[in-house]
C-alpha cells in the first residue's frame, strides 16, 4: 500500500514538473519566434518620401531632397483591384491629394473667358464738319471729358456757312418760298439747323454736342483747318458698355447668342449680361473669335479698357443625359497620345487609387470634356495625381509611363504641357509629330549645345545669362538650313519666348516646352559624343512634373534653381 502511494506521489510530481517545463519552454519559444518575426518585419520596413518616392531607406529620417519626414513605404493589403495602389493617410496629406466626383462638375460646369470692357459703338456719335472750316476755339481738351447735350464744344470759322446765312436772309426778305425751300434743304445737307445758321456771327459757327456722354476720341486741336467730311471727334454714351471676350476655338460650339454671362470686374460688383454677337470669323493667329456682351452701367462707374473675366454657367435645365462629362484639367495627365486619370476606390481597409485611360474632347480654360473612360459618380483625383503616379511606377503598378505595370527600368515618355497663348499664336509645337522629325546631325548638335548652356543658366538662377544665351540661340537658329520649316519655326518661337521673358518662372515654363521637343529629337539620335541624361522633377509644372536633358548624371534642377537644386532623378540615358 505504501509502495503504491509512493508511486502515485512520484508520478504526480513528474506530471506537474513536465507541465511546468513544457509551458516554460514553449512560451519562451513562442516569444522568441514573435520577437524574431517582429524584428524581421522591422528589418523589412522601407522608408520613403511622399514627394520623392525614389528615396528608399531602411530607417526613418528626413528626405535628403526636400527635408520632409520619411514615411513607411506603402504595402498593398487586400486591394480592391490588383492594379490599384494604396496610400496612407499621412502620404495623402503630404501629397495634398484632392478629389472630385465626376458628374458634380457637370451640373455647375462653367466656361471662363477673359477680355476687356469697350465703348458700346451702337451708342456713339461721330461729329464731322461737312464743310471747310478752321477751329477757332476748342472747348474740349482731352479724351474722356464729359459733355452734355447742347453744350458748345467748338467754335468754327466757316466762310461757306456765312454765305449760306446771307442767302437765307435774302430769301426771307424776298419771301421767295422756292428759294427759301432750296436753302433750307442745303442747310440740312450740312447737318445744321436754321437756328444754327441764324446764330452765326462773323462766319463763326458754334458746334454743339448732340448727346450726353464722354469724348471717346479727339482727332483735332485748336487752330486746325478741317476738310469737308473730316471726323473731328466721337462722343460715347457710357450708360451701357460692351464686354468683348476671346472665345477659343474649342469653346465656340458651346456659346451662343442669348447666353447669359457673369462678368467679374476688378474692384466692382459682378454684373450679368447676355451675349449679343459671336464673330463667325476666327483669328488665324490666336485661334479665337470675339464675343460681345452688353452690360448696363447706369452709374458710369465701369470704365472702358478695364480687363475682365467672364463665366458662362450651365443651368440644370440645360443638361441632357447625353451631355459629355466635365473634369478639371488638373485631373488629367497627358502623355502624348494618351490621357490618364486616377480613380479613388474604397473598401474596409482604406482608400486606393487606380489609373484609368480616358478619351478627352473639347476644353475650356479650366475644364476638359471626358468622352469615355469614366462614368458619372466616379471619384477622381484632381490634385496630387502625379505623386500617386510616381508611387505607382515604383510599385510596378500601371502608370502613365508604364500602362501595363510591368517591371522595368525607367523608360521615358515625356509629357507635353499646354501651350501659352502667346506661343500658340505662331505655332503649336504639340501639333508636330516630333518623334518623326529628323534634323541634320550638325544642326541638332548645335541646338543641344545652346540648350545645355540655357539649362545651366536657369539652374544657377541667372536670368540675364539665360536671356543672353537665348538671344544668341535665336540668332543661330535663323541661319540654320533646317528643312523642316514648321519644326524650325516652333523651336524659334520657344527660344524667342525665353529671351523675351520678364520673369524667371516664365523663362522656365518655355524651357520646359523646349525640353519636351529636344528630348523627342534626342531619343532618335544623340549627336553629342557623351551620354545625355533625361532627368525628371515631380514637383515642377504645378506638381505635374517636368523633364529636361543634361550631360551630367548629377541633378541640377533648372525649374527651381537654388531653391531645390537637387530635386529630381535620372529617368533615361541616351547614348
Amino acid at each position: 500500500m505504501k509502495n503504491n502511494l509512493k508511486t502515485y506521489i512520484i508520478a504526480g510530481l513528474i506530471l506537474v514538473l513536465g507541465v511546468f517545463l513544457g509551458a516554460t519552454l514553449f512560451s519562451s519559444e513562442d516569444k522568441t519566434e514573435a520577437h524574431d518575426h517582429s524584428q524581421e518585419q522591422a528589418e523589412e520596413t522601407v522608408w520613403t518620401c511622399s514627394m520623392h518616392p525614389q528615396i528608399r531607406k531602411n530607417e526613418p529620417g528626413d528626405c535628403p531632397i526636400c527635408g520632409m519626414d520619411l514615411i513607411p513605404a506603402n504595402k498593398m493589403e487586400d486591394d480592391v483591384d490588383p492594379d490599384a495602389i494604396k496610400m496612407s493617410k499621412t502620404a495623402r496629406k503630404l501629397a495634398q491629394v484632392e478629389t472630385t466626383t465626376v458628374g458634380e462638375e457637370a451640373s455647375k460646369s462653367s466656361m471662363n473667358f477673359s477680355g476687356r470692357l469697350e465703348v458700346n459703338q451702337d451708342n456713339t456719335s461721330s461729329i464731322s464738319a461737312n464743310f471747310k472750316a478752321r477751329i477757332e476755339r476748342l472747348y474740349i481738351n482731352e479724351e474722356g471729358e464729359e459733355v452734355q447735350k447742347g453744350q458748345v464744344i467748338a467754335e468754327l470759322y466757316a466762310p461757306e456757312i456765312q454765305v449760306l446765312k446771307d442767302e437765307l436772309a435774302l430769301a426771307t426778305r424776298q419771301e421767295n418760298d422756292v428759294l427759301l425751300k432750296s436753302i433750307t434743304k442745303k442747310i440740312q445737307n450740312y447737318e445744321l439747323s436754321v437756328s444754327d445758321i441764324q446764330s452765326l456771327k462773323n462766319a463763326r459757327l458754334k458746334l454743339r454736342s448732340p448727346k450726353n456722354g464722354v469724348i471717346s476720341s479727339l482727332n483735332v486741336k485748336q487752330g486746325d483747318n478741317v476738310k469737308a467730311d473730316q471726323n473731328l471727334m466721337r462722343i460715347a454714351d457710357l450708360s451701357t458698355l460692351w464686354a468683348i471676350l476671346d472665345i477659343y476655338e474649342s469653346d465656340l460650339n458651346r456659346i451662343n447668342e442669348g447666353d447669359e454671362l457673369r462678368v467679374s470686374i476688378p474692384n466692382e460688383e459682378n454684373v450679368t449680361g447676355k451675349v449679343t454677337f459671336v464673330s463667325p470669323v476666327l483669328d488665324a493667329n490666336s485661334r479665337s473669335a470675339k464675343a460681345r456682351v452688353v452690360i448696363q452701367n447706369p452709374k458710369r462707374n465701369l470704365k472702358p479698357g478695364v480687363f475682365i473675366t467672364a463665366e458662362l454657367m450651365n443651368t440644370e435645365s440645360e443638361l441632357t443625359e447625353n451631355q459629355v462629362l466635365m473634369l478639371p484639367k488638373s485631373a488629367v495627365l497627358w502623355t502624348g497620345k494618351r490621357s490618364v486619370v486616377y480613380q479613388q476606390l474604397e473598401n474596409e481597409n482604406g482608400l486606393y487609387f487606380k489609373m484609368l485611360e480616358v478619351k478627352t474632347g473639347g476644353t475650356s480654360s479650366d475644364f476638359v470634356e471626358i468622352l469615355s473612360g469614366l462614368e458619372a459618380g466616379d471619384e477622381v483625383v484632381t490634385r496630387g495625381a502625379f505623386s500617386i503616379d510616381s508611387e505607382a511606377q515604383l510599385s510596378d503598378k500601371p502608370s502613365m509611363m508604364n500602362p501595363k505595370g510591368e517591371e522595368t527600368s525607367s523608360s521615358h515618355q515625356h509629357k507635353h504641357g499646354e501651350m501659352n497663348a502667346s506661343t500658340e499664336t505662331e505655332n503649336n509645337f504639340d501639333e508636330i509629330a516630333w518623334d518623326e522629325i529628323q534634323l541634320n546631325h550638325k544642326d541638332l548638335k548645335e541646338i543641344l549645345q545652346f540648350y545645355l548652356q540655357l539649362k545651366e543658366a536657369l539652374a544657377n538662377d541667372d536670368q540675364s545669362e539665360a536671356i543672353s544665351i537665348a538671344q544668341n540661340f535665336q540668332r543661330e537658329l535663323k541661319s540654320m538650313p533646317i528643312e523642316e520649316v514648321q519644326a524650325k519655326k516652333a523651336i524659334q518661337n520657344l527660344v524667342n519666348e525665353v529671351s523675351n521673358s520678364k520673369k524667371m518662372e516664365d523663362a522656365r515654363q518655355y524651357f520646359q516646352y523646349l525640353s519636351d521637343v529636344l528630348i523627342a529629337l534626342a531619343e532618335q539620335e544623340n549627336p553629342l559624343n557623351e551620354t545625355l541624361y533625361v532627368q525628371f522633377c515631380p514637383m515642377a509644372d504645378n506638381d505635374q512634373g517636368a523633364f529636361w536633358l543634361s550631360t551630367e548624371e548629377e541633378i541640377k534642377n533648372p525649374y527651381y534653381g537654388s531653391m531645390m537644386l537637387k530635386c529630381g532623378s535620372v529617368e533615361q540615358e541616351l547614348k
